[in-house]
């Protein structure tokens, strides 16, 4: 596939309308045990809206444009589907009073997923939800996720109903998202804050004078594309900290990248979950390419691609809360082996709390038969 020029300047969507979902009817003949949600609008896809037809753009860096999905899409549009099916079964509970659980209510603990297929924007996921375990203070589902074997007949969305009954592909993701009800905190220790560690850097701007984070991270697509700004990317507005001062003389695994973030539209308040979810679509941007630049693949990256991420919540779900203020993604590298890399974030509230952290872990290779990494095009 040969990629396009620029997009054009797409809505920004927030939250709510790029995570719309429908449910559908079960197809195995027993609702209980098994939901179906489908996906609305495509996901969006990471460099699309890049002016890959410009006239100075050479061939050797039109190899990095990649018409899949973004996985951070998936990522927490599964969760959000199980976050639904425990919210209305609380719902009913609440309704004929089946259960006392004094006002307090399910949050997003966990998400553990695994990436096994690049996903298509122009097809609807179909997710189907399962419960594994139900207590009264934890539950885990599991969900799995496929797409339609062929395009949709409405490619750019919005999708109609009927291409859930098309013939799906294998799945293309899958994860166990964990729920646990809020309980009181008996301890509370943290590492020193990112606000604090870094307050001599992020002293230097205000957060939206920082660049807009890329919509693709890498060296070669930066110094092509520089002041592309957000594209389409929606939920978040995301700025990225210069750290080069700060990493220049240390080894990768010590190394940080911060990410500034704030909602780009409102997301309701009591809806802790959505929020929870905000922050695990920013935390999943730009990881795994980034590393290939500071191993010198900026220029000669083979392969990037998510095997297994997952997201922890260190809090009772309400204090994922976005209100007023700056969040920060902190990024490090601790371990790189056997073609792959790992990647930790810790995400800090503008309070300086540690709310949550992601583990990814996937493959990360220069390319083969191109240019060495210290070498511009």
């Amino acid at each position: 596939m040969s990629p396009a020029g620029g997009a054009g300047k797409a809505p920004r969507l927030g939250f709510l309308e790029a995570m719309e979902m429908s449910r559908l009817p079960d197809d195995s003949g027993n609702s209980s045990d098994t939901h179906r949600f489908m996906s609305h609008r495509p996901a969006w896809q990471p460099g699309a809206e890049l002016p890959w037809d410009r006239a100075d753009v050479p061939k050797e860096a039109k190899r990095f444009y990649n018409p899949k999905a973004y996985g951070g899409n998936v990522y927490v549009q599964a969760p959000l589907a199980a976050a639904r099916i425990v919210e209305a079964e609380e719902e009913e509970a609440a309704t004929n009073k089946t259960q006392d659980t004094n006002g307090s209510k399910f949050g997003i603990h966990s998400i553990q997923g695994v990436f096994t297929y690049g996903g298509y924007v122009d097809r609807p996921f179909i997710y189907s939800i399962s419960k594994l375990s139900s207590g009264r203070s934890f539950q885990t589902l599991l969900v799995t996720v496929r797409q339609p074997k062929h395009p949709s007949a409405t490619p750019s969305g919005p999708f109609p109903l009927s291409d859930a009954n098309l013939p799906l592909g294998p799945i293309c993701f899958s994860c166990h998202v964990t729920f646990k009800r809020p309980v009181s905190n008996f301890a509370d220790q943290q590492l020193t804050s990112a606000q604090e560690r870094f307050a001599h850097i992020l002293s230097q701007r205000r957060p939206d004078e920082w660049e807009a984070s890329p919509q693709l991270d890498l060296d070669i697509l930066n110094d092509l594309f520089p002041n592309e700004g957000h594209g389409a990317f929606p939920i978040v507005d995301m700025y990225k900290v210069d750290m080069s001062s700060w990493n220049a003389d240390k080894p990768i695994p010590e190394r940080r990248e911060l990410l500034l973030y704030k909602l780009h539209k409102p997301v309701p308040p009591e809806d802790a979950n959505a929020h929870i979810l905000c922050h695990a679509f920013e935390a999943d941007r730009n990881g795994l390419l980034t590393i290939g630049n500071h191993l010198g693949w900026g220029y000669n990256l083979g392969v990037a691609a998510s095997l297994s991420y997952m997201f922890l919540v260190h809090v009772n779900a309400e204090e994922a809360v976005m209100k007023d203020g700056w969040w920060i993604q902190e990024v490090c590298w601790p371990r790189m082996s056997a073609g792959r890399a790992v990647l930790e974030s810790r995400i800090w509230s503008p309070e300086g709390k540690h709310v949550a952290s992601g583990y990814q872990d996937g493959i990360s290779m220069p390319h083969r038969q191109g240019k060495r990494g210290a070498e511009k095009l």
